[in-house]
């Protein structure tokens, strides 16, 4: 939740970076700070449950996540999905993870209402694809290949002194 929270205020600063008007409410800051921490928890519930190896069912834990991805936090997807092939893919698909990093500040430039961008606005470009590295390593967490779950099971041995057919616990 913690990390979740940090990665919100350097969302938040990233935005202020990006925008050629800055005017941003307590009620929007005090939202994405928010949504970013109970993402932040969703995420480090899988990943807890993935180390403690606990059933893939528990992906699910992370759709709340989602969100962060919703209206303007679209600009965000390819370098999260991007970064994610990069931290767990093959060599090609690392390749190709790293180009979709790489043009993913296209997107965010080409959205924009400005064609020349301001010092500010590519120190901000440069934040937003920075912060894609733990939003792609959360991504990882939840879609890549998770270990078999290990079954607990009891060795049972024939007894001598038992009955014969009598199987004792070891």
């Amino acid at each position: 939740m913690g990390l979740g929270l940090v990665w919100g205020v350097v969302a938040r600063v990233f935005m202020r970076l990006l925008t050629t008007t800055p005017s941003f409410s307590w009620s929007g800051t005090l939202f994405i700070l928010g949504l970013a921490a109970v993402a932040g928890a969703c995420l480090g519930l899988v990943h807890a449950a993935r180390v403690a190896e606990r059933s893939r069912w528990w992906r699910l834990a992370a759709l709340p996540a989602l969100a962060l991805f919703a209206g303007p936090g679209s600009v965000l997807a390819p370098a999260t999905i991007g970064m994610a092939m990069v931290l767990r893919g093959g060599r090609v698909v690392r390749v190709v993870g790293a180009v979709v990093v790489s043009g993913s500040p296209l997107l965010a430039v080409s959205s924009g209402e400005t064609t020349g961008a301001t010092s500010t606005q590519v120190a901000g470009v440069a934040l937003m694809v920075l912060s894609a590295a733990p939003l792609g390593w959360g991504l990882a967490e939840v879609v890549c290949r998770w270990r078999p779950r290990q079954r607990l099971t009891t060795q049972v041995v024939e007894d001598p002194a038992a009955p014969r057919g009598s199987l004792a616990p070891v």
